[in-house]
């Protein structure tokens, strides 16, 4: 484990672009939670720092960080496309790994990247959260603090996902290409089924695994909550939006995937040649 660790590092620092790369996705997420941080709700009773609070801040910064997680994937596109491209896969193999640990090692950088921005994520929580919640206490810290943990699954997911479109396409501009057009297909793919079955599709799947704030109440400075004490802002308790799955199902379902995207990227490096 150790050696394809130290491995995949060698392949990673050997790419010209990717320390600049994870040095802008560290940069963009930053510039985005600071120019948000500085606006100003001109509506009475609303304020911009309710979403830099405890517990809040801990649903609204995962979120903002999980759109950087498309970035991160095509990150890892590229680098396993320069694998193929570069023939390193089948040199791997020549001196001596299987093709099982070729995946391995890939798995290995997902985790490592993963961990660097739940870890990024995480920091940020802490500082801004100390800076803009008044009377803090240790409860307020932790409450909500495990939706860092499902965004460092979600970020797991997105990259496998990813690996298995390098896998199937082996050529960065095509796989990356494809990769993005896939979010809006699937979109339309759902359309075709019921309601229902639409929140199971894998995108739809890992996407609601960072929730999306109720903005409205997390910026109120006010607390609007009804009979059952859910928010009465929530869009979709007032039915504008359509209700998904409980958070629990969305993880279950989002591992099942992310283990199917392994397995097949297995089976196409098993069956095809380098």
């Amino acid at each position: 484990m150790k050696k394809l660790f130290n491995l995949e590092k060698i392949k990673a620092i050997a790419y010209p672009a990717f320390k600049t790369l994870m040095i802008i996705h560290f940069l963009l997420f930053f510039i985005v939670i600071l120019v948000v941080s500085r606006w100003h709700i001109t509506i009475p009773g609303f304020s911009i720092k309710g979403l830099y609070q405890f517990p809040n801040i801990w649903t609204f910064f995962p979120w903002v960080a999980s759109w950087f997680n498309i970035f991160l994937t095509i990150v890892l596109i590229t680098l396993v496309g320069n694998e193929f491209s570069f023939r390193t896969f089948r040199q791997n193999v020549i001196d001596g790994l299987s093709r099982n640990d070729l995946i391995v090692g890939k798995l290995i950088f997902i985790f490592t990247v993963a961990v660097y921005t739940f870890l990024m994520v995480l920091f940020a929580v802490i500082i801004f959260g100390l800076i803009n919640t008044d009377g803090i206490t240790f409860k307020m810290i932790l409450d909500h603090s495990y939706l860092l943990l499902v965004y460092f699954i979600q970020a797991i997911g997105y990259m496998t996902l990813g690996l298995l479109f390098a896998m199937i396409f082996r050529n960065n501009a095509l796989s990356i290409i494809l990769f993005l057009l896939y979010f809006p297909i699937e979109g339309v793919i759902r359309l075709f089924f019921k309601q229902e079955v639409r929140r199971f599709f894998p995108l739809k799947i890992i996407s609601n695994l960072t929730p999306r704030p109720e903005l409205l109440t997390m910026a109120s400075e006010t607390s609007y909550t009804n009979a059952a004490g859910t928010s009465s802002l929530d869009f979709t308790e007032i039915g504008l939006l359509p209700e998904e799955l409980p958070l629990g199902v969305t993880v279950i379902m989002a591992t099942g995937y992310i283990g199917f995207f392994i397995a097949l990227s297995l089976f196409l490096i098993n069956r095809r040649n380098l």
